[in-house]
């Protein structure tokens, strides 16, 4: 037997000579059906096939050393750039004091109007006293220490303040202080007294827990404490308040699948001694997106807390007790958790998954459609005998 003729008694497919087949105007009916219902399954298959889904992991973060980058955009309608400053700290002993570097200060109207992003020049060249002697050492009033009298001067408003905060004393308008009304500091004062202030940029931070805020004038630290001087704030003859807006706040790249809870969230307040906290848990997330490189951010949940720095009960609760003290101002307290969340997209089902349902579609659509086709045919027989008879 030639070795062609010896394959086909493997042959799991015998034929019919086409003499013996019979075509039905039912089983043209079914195959239609048939087919259309394989093209539809195969269709949905596919659709199936190219469907993204998001499949989150949680893992412990592993990472050290690492800094990250706070975004923040927030208007304080009622505190004037000039006495608005913002601190970093954090639990490693890094503190970043009256920042400027990659933020923006935009001086608003009282209606909210943009006045400028350039801040008053509270001091400046310009304002020196040219007639005085070459040889002047301005005094320091008190403020430096006995070993420096005579060798330290302090010749502009600007080394007076510098020196009462190296000392920790309050500093004020400067009434009384030559030099500061030679520059006309007070007038320079009570002319940005009716503005607001909108902050702007990103922050740098070390990934440890620790705490950014805003509060009025400079700070300064001690052995046990962060303090600010409240003097322009507390004796300033218009009422401000640490009403504030937060259009923004995210930490790390922006993703548009995170959403971030403070962002539109709006504080008001009528009291000039007020103070508000947010509580904010970081959680390190890594997006992975087909086709993309890896996405390495941060997500956030946040609580907060707001009270009256003369302390006492809450008028809503009475039951609540206030402690009384601390600084007028927001402050965000940030905690960095030790899990990570890796958020990997993929198709929900391989190629291999999708040609397996595509041949499962054909043979079973097939197979129904044959025993359907065969039943009609096999009753069309039968009453065509009973007819018959």
């Amino acid at each position: 037997m030639p070795p062609r003729r010896r394959l086909n008694t493997f042959d799991a497919f015998t034929k019919t000579v086409e003499d013996a087949r019979v075509r039905t105007t039912s089983g043209g009916v079914v195959t239609i059906v048939a087919t259309v219902v394989i093209v539809l399954l195969i269709v949905s298959e596919w659709s199936d096939y190219r469907r993204i889904v998001n499949r989150p992991e949680l893992i412990v973060d592993k990472t050290r050393g690492e800094r990250m980058n706070i975004n923040l955009n927030i208007t304080f309608p009622q505190v004037p750039c000039e006495i608005l400053t913002l601190d970093v700290m954090d639990v490693s002993g890094e503190q970043q004091t009256e920042i400027t570097h990659g933020i923006v200060k935009t001086r608003l109207n009282d209606d909210g109007s943009v006045i400028s992003t350039e801040l008053l020049a509270l001091h400046s060249s310009g304002d020196n006293a040219h007639h005085l002697d070459e040889s002047y050492c301005g005094p320091c009033y008190g403020a430096v220490p006995k070993e420096e009298e005579g060798k330290r001067c302090c010749n502009t408003c600007d080394d007076v303040r510098n020196a009462y905060q190296e000392v920790g004393w309050a500093f004020g308008d400067g009434h009384g202080v030559d030099q500061c009304e030679r520059e006309n500091y007070p007038e320079k004062i009570k002319e940005m007294a009716h503005e607001g202030c909108n902050i702007a940029g990103t922050l740098s931070v070390n990934k440890v827990v620790g705490n950014f805020h805003f509060a009025p004038g400079k700070s300064y630290s001690s052995p046990n404490a962060h303090l600010h001087d409240l003097n322009i704030y507390e004796t300033s003859p218009v009422r401000h308040t640490f009403t504030h807006n937060i259009h923004h706040l995210s930490f790390g790249p922006h993703h548009h699948t995170v959403s971030n809870p403070l962002d539109g969230a709006v504080k008001k307040t009528d009291e000039r001694h007020f103070n508000y906290m947010y509580f904010i848990k970081v959680v390190s997330s890594r997006f992975e997106r087909i086709g993309e490189s890896p996405l390495e951010t941060n997500q956030y949940s946040v609580t907060s807390h707001e009270r009256a720095i003369r302390g006492g009960r809450d008028d809503d609760h009475p039951n609540t007790m206030h402690a009384r003290g601390g600084i007028p101002g927001v402050f965000f307290s940030y905690d960095i958790s030790p899990m990570k969340v890796i958020n990997r997209e993929e198709r929900s089902k391989s190629f291999g998954s999708f040609l397996i349902g595509v041949c499962a579609v054909v043979g079973g659509v097939l197979a129904v459609a044959s025993v359907i086709d065969r039943g009609v045919w096999e009753a069309d027989k039968a009453l065509s005998r009973k007819k018959a008879v």
